[in-house]
């Protein structure tokens, strides 16, 4: 019974320490802009309009992204909160699920012992555990990836899945614009009788474009989904660079297993045909990178879980040939651990047991919260500014003096050397709040600009009460002239304070 159920106590053990590193902090930092806040906003407004198909941002459309990510940040902050904690546990839960669904798959194609090994690393691949930790999409797309694989894997040996595949695939293509569409010649390789059937994951995806199509906003929605999606794939660019490029950023994106990984993928081909479903899949996701120069290193970490499953596998199969099958399982995992534990540690220490940040951004914008006027800011930081200040949020003219021209009050964020620069006088604005070198101000219209100190004494009680004397009739009832204007201005000038 211990023997049997062995594989499973590890699993757990693995969602216990990933659990620790994708939850721990994590809402004790803010969120960023790009993209964290960003996404954070537009679940924020799904919830706030119940509108789950037209996804807006700043209350403007949104149609980047097909909703399912959002989705299912709304339903975390839901949950945990409009907040920072709200906006990533998402992200963090979908990335313990991923485990799950790596071990599986290298349960279903190699061992269990393979799974079990392939989750632990995954935990320790730099980008892997950093987008758990965010409000991004990245992770719910490499969950759909290998969930999508794995149930294609089964519905090869078994026809039962193929519900549940096409289920998947369908939320698979409502997670991101384009990445999705690389997995369709690994689907057709482990089920190509099935390639009809595959036309009916479309249908979600094909409902939201309609929404999108006939929306008062118009919009080239198809055009989005393959420029956004594949990133910015073009022709005009060095093939030789991007190549290289993808290199690093997978390199530096996986970590430790790249070598490892780069080096057992063309061996394994040789060893079994369990490989080949893997080796198809990266070349198919890897291939539009050589094309674009607009790559970032987070678009390829779904790739990270199907190198590591190609060096555990590697591992495993490669001792199995040799007759040692009876030692393979614990060699694979005594390997992995070995590997997997010092990478785990720098990233505990680079981004995971960090002091808490508190961005400027965020205070400031949620001190403009408590205002009742528009907010305005000058920087690139929109969606905080928005997430934060819950309202809707404009980004500063060029030259601060056009928004003073402004008859209304308003709130900016800024930095008072670009107040002094743009000459913006202190009459003009009052400061609320400061945070290091970022204020916030609120413009005073042309009727609340405090007056000079001179003018200032005009309007004191007891100036205005000498002009009423100088002013008046003398009470002996015979008529007296005024004094002329500059004799009651020298007057009042000579009242003293």
């Amino acid at each position: 019974m211990g023997k049997k159920w062995t594989y499973e106590i590890l699993l757990v053990g693995v969602l216990i320490l990933g659990s620790v590193i994708f939850f721990y902090k994590l809402g004790a930092s803010s969120l960023v802009s790009w993209d964290e806040a960003w996404y954070g906003q537009i679940s924020k407004e799904i919830l706030a309009s119940k509108n789950f198909i037209n996804l807006t941002f700043n209350h403007k459309p949104y149609y980047d992204h097909p909703p399912l990510g959002f989705w299912l940040i709304a339903l975390s902050e839901k949950i945990f909160g409009v907040n920072e904690f709200g906006v990533r546990a998402a992200s963090a839960l979908t990335g313990l699920a991923t485990l799950v669904v790596i071990y599986f798959l290298g349960a279903e194609l190699f061992h269990k012992s393979v799974g079990v090994s392939s989750a632990l690393a995954i935990i320790s691949s730099p980008w892997f555990a950093l987008r758990s930790r965010s409000g991004n999409l990245d992770i719910f797309l490499t969950f759909f990836v290998v969930l999508t694989v794995l149930l294609a894997v089964k519905t090869r040996k078994h026809r039962r899945y193929a519900i549940p595949l096409l289920i998947s695939f369908s939320l698979l293509l409502l997670t991101k614009t384009g990445a999705p569409l690389t997995i369709i010649p690994t689907l057709l390789y482990l089920v190509p009788g099935l390639w009809t059937y595959f036309i009916f994951g479309f249908a979600p995806l094909i409902i939201w474009f309609l929404f999108q199509f006939f929306h008062p906003a118009q919009f080239n929605i198809f055009q989005k989904y393959f420029t956004i999606g594949l990133p910015q794939v073009g022709i005009h660019t060095d093939y030789l660079k991007n190549i290289l490029l993808t290199k690093t950023y997978v390199s530096n994106g996986i970590g430790i297993w790249f070598r490892p990984a780069i080096l057992t993928l063309p061996l394994g081909l040789f060893l079994s045909s369990a490989f080949f479903p893997l080796t198809i899949f990266l070349t198919t996701f890897l291939i539009p990178f050589a094309f674009s120069a607009k790559g970032q290193i987070w678009h390829l970490i779904p790739a990270h879980p199907f190198l590591i499953l190609t060096f555990t596998g590697f591992i495993y199969t490669l001792l199995s040939k040799f007759k040692a099958r009876a030692f393979a399982p614990a060699v694979t995992l005594t390997l992995s651990l070995l590997l997997a534990l010092p990478q785990i540690s720098r990233n505990w220490r680079e981004f995971i047991n960090i002091p808490a940040y508190v961005s400027d951004e965020a205070i400031l914008s949620t001190e403009a919260s408590y205002y009742p006027y528009r907010l305005i800011v000058d920087g690139d930081f929109i969606p905080a500014a928005a997430f934060y200040a819950n309202k809707v949020v404009s980004k500063a003219e060029s030259k601060l003096l056009e928004n003073f021209a402004s008859s209304s009050s308003f709130l900016l964020i800024t930095h008072q050397w670009r107040l002094d620069q743009e000459k913006i006088l202190p009459e003009q604005y009052k400061i609320i709040k400061s945070d290091r070198d970022m204020i916030l101000v609120m413009s005073l219209p042309k009727q609340d600009i405090p007056l000079n100190k001179n003018i200032q004494k005009l309007l004191r009680p007891k100036i205005i009460l000498q002009i009423i004397r100088l002013a008046t009739p003398a009470h002996s009832g015979t008529f007296c002239t005024p004094p002329p204007p500059l004799v009651l201005i020298q007057t009042m000038w000579a009242e003293p304070a």
